[in-house]
């Protein structure tokens, strides 16, 4: 497996606002954007890998940091000058500290002295195409902790990994088209903050770009609904807070399940649409089952304990020439997910 540019090729690159303003044009497209399982995988890879309770992948801009995918804490962006990969950037190489409160550079650090209280923390600075900084793969602790060779080097192979997913080109689907078109407020505004799935009006911008491009190539498209059984439950009893997990941790198990050029988007308060391209009935009846298992497979954990959830999932077809409206299918994967509910919830049902 290929590493990451060694030393002497990060250090052609600066880390600093001149060198991000560079490496801007080819991080627009993934500032403020969905959750993908493709970063997702790495940053659960590295967790698990490495033994440390948080993993992320973060894209750096002059004002702030996002993290395009974090694994095992909840935050989506940071201002620059709370970050601790500005160390990163500044060393451009790998930047690892066993004990932050032993090192004078971080010692004093919000994220050192509260919440989360890291104090142990290892950096690897990721490059665009043009070489130039774009973010890092990092991971934290709360306990100090030493990076061994051997982590050493699977960071870097993950780092590899990563940088390739930032830098190759990105394919064509639903999420490219709609990022293509909208600069970066407008995208923070049709993301659910939540779940970070694209929202009811971000839903709706990509059924109607999916509709021209299935009308011009011909091609089938399928939109289900998934609703949580017994949602509101969870909320009375256990409290919102323990209710946002799982939602969290559903819209994680919906992006897995699907295909990369799938969408996943949060309609409500547990409904889901989900928009599966060239998909037919045999086809989309396979997706959404996947789905349904994801969500039903093993408890989803929570800060509390683990919570055994099903679904309804309702799904229609749009055939191949066929002159459906958005608002017609819709209306007809609705009236299956209520088939799904009536029948018993937990299953999945199609309308015609």
């Amino acid at each position: 497996m290929k590493k990451p540019a060694d030393t002497s090729v990060l250090s052609r690159t600066i880390a600093s606002t001149a060198t991000m303003k560079l490496a801007h044009l080819p991080m627009l497209d993934l500032l403020y954007t969905p959750i993908e399982e493709r970063f997702e995988r790495i940053t659960r890879l590295a967790r698990r890998a490495l033994g440390f309770p948080v993993a992320a992948i973060t894209l750096l801009s002059s004002e702030k940091q996002w993290f395009k995918s974090v694994s095992g804490w909840s935050i989506s962006e940071l201002p620059r000058d709370r970050c601790l990969c500005n160390l990163t950037l500044e060393a451009n190489d790998l930047v690892a500290i066993p004990d932050t409160l032993e090192d004078s550079r971080t010692a004093s650090h919000p994220l050192v002295t509260s919440g989360p209280k890291f104090r142990a923390y290892v950096g690897f600075p990721l490059t665009d195409g043009e070489e130039l900084v774009a973010g890092t793969l990092c991971v934290f602790d709360v306990k100090p902790r030493p990076l061994s060779s051997g982590d050493r080097q699977t960071l870097l192979d993950l780092a590899a990994i990563a940088q390739s997913e930032i830098a190759r080109d990105r394919l064509r689907s639903a999420h490219a088209s709609l990022t293509s078109k909208l600069g970066v407020a407008r995208r923070e505004a049709m993301m659910d903050p939540l779940t970070r799935l694209w929202n009811r009006r971000g839903a709706m911008l990509l059924l109607e770009s999916a509709f021209e491009d299935a009308d011009r190539s011909s091609k089938p498209l399928t939109i289900a609904l998934v609703d949580l059984d017994g949602f509101k439950q969870v909320n009375d009893t256990m409290g919102h807070q323990t209710g946002d997990e799982v939602l969290r941790k559903v819209a994680g198990r919906l992006v897995s399940s699907v295909r990369g050029h799938d969408v996943a988007c949060r309609i409500g308060g547990d409904e889901f649409l989900l928009l599966i391209i060239d998909s037919d009935i045999e086809s989309g009846r396979a997706i959404t089952e996947r789905v349904l298992g994801s969500i039903t497979s093993s408890p989803i954990p929570t800060r509390d304990r683990s919570i055994d959830m099903t679904a309804s999932v309702g799904f229609t077809v749009r055939k191949p020439r066929e002159r459906a409206s958005i608002d017609e299918l819709l209306e007809r994967a609705d009236r299956a997910l209520r088939q799904s509910k009536d029948q018993g919830r937990n299953r999945v049902r199609m309308a015609s």
